[in-house]
């Protein structure tokens, strides 16, 4: 392959707490959901985590950050735009890439924060996201002439500002026709609507949605939903089911893959090492169906560890 996979999104420094089931009941966050917070409640609830909580990792993250050290990890040559603060956590995240080029990427303010909350018995998890310099990524930030000449594909995942949305939204105006773009929504960019996100979804040869994210965008069930998004123009749809697997539709029909089924440590990340896997094998050559199957072995290696533990290994 020529050119780099660039990824796009938010960089995190992700804190994984486990809590009693107790501590869990007094706390607003529920299972399955994403939060933002400001500076201080994050404050606030870390002080609250160090007494009653126990943290098991502390690992660079954000979904895009997480996709693009994985598709590194499996040899495919990778770029980050993104923005991390001038502070010890941004030279975090910074060394947590890994072999990722981070020529593309701002220092400025104060780093960003994911706190994941696993709560009580639960295998599920509560994501509680402070942004802070994430929001402040803007278009006059981005060597725009040079990721044109040097991308092969860029993975777009979700912003809480709305400046960085724009600067994302700008770029793919101006993409090359022959540079792929894939596009993993989350929670935060389903909540902005379909017509809002009809720039990237249009562009998208490879839309990741979540099941409930399908539903959140169309306000149809997931199946209907999924049809009316593949009429917006991305190439293949891939709706992701969690332990169900992931139902891909395409033009010329649909199919569904079943997950692996394996002992769940912690499900943070495992959409995005499925997108990794899935690139990584379209990227070889491989086909629809393989390349969902081996996005799929990666993701479900991916869940038996904490954090970036059980990533795929590096070549």
């Amino acid at each position: 392959m020529l050119g780099k996979v660039y990824g796009f999104g938010a960089l995190n420094v992700d804190l994984i707490f486990q809590i009693p089931k107790d501590t869990a009941e007094k706390l607003p966050y529920q299972p399955g959901c994403e939060y933002v917070e400001g500076p201080s409640e994050a404050a606030v609830l870390l002080k609250l985590l160090s007494n009653q909580g126990i943290l098991k990792g502390r690992y660079g993250g954000g979904s895009a950050a997480n996709t693009t050290v994985a598709l590194s990890r499996l040899g495919v040559s990778c770029g980050f735009i993104g923005r991390v603060g001038e502070d010890p956590e941004g030279d975090f995240l910074l060394e947590s890439l890994e072999d990722v080029d981070k020529g593309n990427i701002v220092k400025g303010g104060r780093s960003g924060l994911c706190i994941t909350l696993l709560l009580g018995d639960s295998k599920d998890r509560s994501l509680v996201i402070c942004p802070n310099a994430n929001d402040q990524m803007d278009y006059n930030d981005l060597t725009v002439n040079e990721i044109n000449e040097e991308a092969a594909c860029i993975h777009l995942t979700s912003f809480h500002g709305d400046k960085p949305f724009e600067a994302q939204c700008r770029l793919i105006e101006q993409l090359p026709p022959g540079v792929k773009v894939s596009f993993d929504p989350g929670m935060f960019y389903a909540r902005r609507g379909m017509d809002s996100l009809e720039p990237l979804i249009s562009r998208a040869n490879y839309f990741f949605p979540e099941k409930k994210e399908v539903e959140l965008l169309t306000g149809r069930p997931w199946r209907e939903g999924a049809s009316e998004l593949l009429k917006m123009g991305p190439e293949v749809i891939l709706c992701t089911l969690g332990e169900a697997g992931v139902f891909v539709l395409h033009s010329s029909g649909e199919f569904t893959v079943p997950a692996l089924k394996v002992p769940v440590v912690d499900t943070t990340g495992a959409g995005d090492v499925f997108a990794a896997g899935f690139t990584a094998a379209r990227l070889e050559g491989n086909s629809l169906r393989d390349s969902v199957k081996r996005g799929i072995y990666w993701a479900g290696r991916s869940v038996t560890g904490m954090g970036r533990e059980k990533y795929p290994l590096k070549l």
